[in-house]
């Protein structure tokens, strides 16, 4: 069989009319979800990014949005978008266009594996529901918008030429991944790499697939060239201390999950391991109708990324005692594919059991088709209850107050000076988004470049830690500092403003409060008493 033959087994053909139902039923179900009010925790950071790149002065000195761009193509690709809509148009139009586009990608995967109607709605689904809650790394897929759900598309839409041994087609669209996202594109790459060596080598000879490998390849620079500068020229030293700070001060929880408490560990480790066997056992049982091994080959995905989880997990073994040399390795995320693919195989593949046994009235599949719709049909209830209960934003759910913190952005937008640069609570994450102004530093706000990485976490220790007892501490309020040691810390990073919680006031120029928040003004010295 050559590279462009059809599979044996092709899927049955589909009514245009029933795709475009069943796309948009997938559509609803990622709504219903995920539909929660903007921003995402994410989209407060990646949006904000794509609007100062088209508009460099907005927020300008903001030391987040002022380092070194990396999604290339998804500034391009989506970024001017926000030349014209608000932040939260911008969020809206970018959810249903990535869950539009990876709704028609699974249903074109999931029609090609198990051809039936509404299938695809199910696996769907299924898949939302296995990833929200048996993940290894807590990465998820549809939520927000942002560049690694564009990639996703992509590779969704690679596995299914996989399957039809599309090798060449295949390997261009990896290479969008990968320019879209590096790391998603890349380890898709290295595992359906692994899949063409153990399956297909004999019959797709490497050269026969040098067009899209070459190809590929040139299409996944704008992505890699821009992830390989960001320590280019840098002192060794400063990249080590970059990587530490990156895996295991700001991200342990996706790059060095055997940090996490270990009740948690083996929560993650035990329903991810209970899922991948599921998916082997359904592969195994589902053999006798897979007779091109298109489902099998969805399972090696899933096993291709188990593995590289699994090195992941010996390398952070092997150096838990060299953090320096560990992060420099941790830091590429080789947890991350192995939460789509081992929730996907397992929904396709429970799916396809159903469908047969449902095909061949088996007494049993009535029962298991009711069961995946409970288990589904919860998810998304519990989810729409939990908007409808507390319809604040993702991003702002630790807040004690929402609407004062509202009002306190507000205030600052129509208040302040463009360029005002702000000192904010800690763990805020959408000042930017709504007030549109800098901030010296926040938590969530972790830059990629290594100068910068270091440069944002001198800046959080020096600003929102303390020694406390002889143990280095997360302050609650910049009030617990006092007024003089906050004024020292405005003048040093350049703020404008303080913008803080009122549990503990300052002796200083206060222009603005509400029953939870309190701007202070940083004026040369002059101040009044703040009580």
């Amino acid at each position: 069989m050559t590279d462009t033959d059809e599979s044996s087994t092709a899927a049955l053909p589909q009514s245009f009319g029933r795709r475009v139902v069943e796309i948009l039923l997938i559509v609803l179900v990622f709504f219903s979800l995920t539909g929660d009010p903007p921003p995402n925790v994410n989209e407060a950071h990646y949006l904000c990014r794509l609007k100062h790149f088209w508009n460099p002065q907005w927020c300008a000195g903001d030391l987040f949005l002022e380092s070194q761009d990396t999604q290339v193509v998804f500034i391009w690709m989506f970024g001017w978008v926000t030349r014209w809509l608000s932040l939260a148009a911008t969020a809206w139009l970018g959810r249903f266009v990535v869950w539009t586009l990876l709704a028609c990608a699974w249903q074109r995967l999931s029609w090609r594996l198990v051809p039936r109607p509404f299938a695809a709605v199910l696996s769907a689904a299924l898949f939302a529901t296995f990833n929200e809650y048996l993940h290894l790394a807590g990465e998820w897929v549809v939520g927000g918008v942002e560049a690694k759900c564009f990639a996703y598309v992509f590779v969704l839409l690679a596995l299914c030429d996989i399957v039809d041994r599309r090798w060449n087609r295949a390997w261009l669209l990896l290479g969008v991944a990968t320019a879209v996202h590096p790391i998603v594109g890349g380890w898709s790459g290295v595992v359906c790499g692994g899949i063409w060596f153990w399956n297909d080598r004999r019959d797709v000879k490497l050269r026969t697939m040098l067009p899209g490998l070459i190809g590929g390849g040139l299409l996944s620079l704008p992505g890699v060239l821009p992830a390989l500068m960001l320590t280019w020229n840098e002192p060794p030293e400063l990249v080590a201390e970059a990587n530490r700070i990156y895996v295991f001060d700001r991200l342990p929880h996706h790059l060095a999950p055997l940090t996490l408490p270990a009740a948690e560990v083996a929560r993650r480790i035990g329903g991810h391991a209970a899922l991948l066997i599921l998916v082997v056992g359904l592969v195994v049982a589902l053999r006798a109708n897979d007779k091109s091994n298109s489902m099998k080959r969805i399972a090696q995905f899933a096993l291709g990324a188990v593995l590289i989880a699994a090195i992941g997990f010996a390398i952070e073994l092997a150096l838990w005692n060299q953090p320096l040399v560990a992060a420099r390795l941790l830091r590429y995320y080789w947890f991350r594919l192995t939460d789509l693919a081992v929730p996907m195989a397992a929904a396709i593949c429970v799916t396809a059991f159903i469908a047969i046994g449902l095909q061949r009235r088996r007494a049993w599949a009535p029962w298991a088709l009711a069961a995946a719709l409970l288990a589904t049909g919860w998810n998304i209830a519990n989810s729409t209850r939990q908007r409808v209960l507390s319809p604040v934003p993702p991003a702002d759910q630790k807040l004690r107050d929402f609407n004062a913190w509202v009002e306190a952005c507000q205030w600052a937008a129509e208040n302040t000076p463009q360029g005002a640069r702000f000192l904010t609570p800690r763990l805020n994450v959408t000042f930017k988004w709504r007030a549109g102004r800098p901030e010296v530093a926040n938590r969530k706000d972790l830059p990629q470049d290594a100068r910068s990485i270091v440069e944002w976490h001198r800046r959080i220790k020096n600003i929102y830690y303390a020694v406390i007892e002889g143990v280095e501490e997360p302050l609650d309020s910049l009030g617990i500092l006092g007024t003089e040691r906050v004024r020292e810390l405005a003048i040093e990073h350049g703020a404008d403003y303080v913008l803080m919680d009122r549990g503990q006031l300052l002796s200083l120029p206060i222009v603005y409060r509400n029953e939870e928040y309190i701007v202070y003004h940083i004026d040369d010295g002059n101040t009044t008493n703040g009580r």
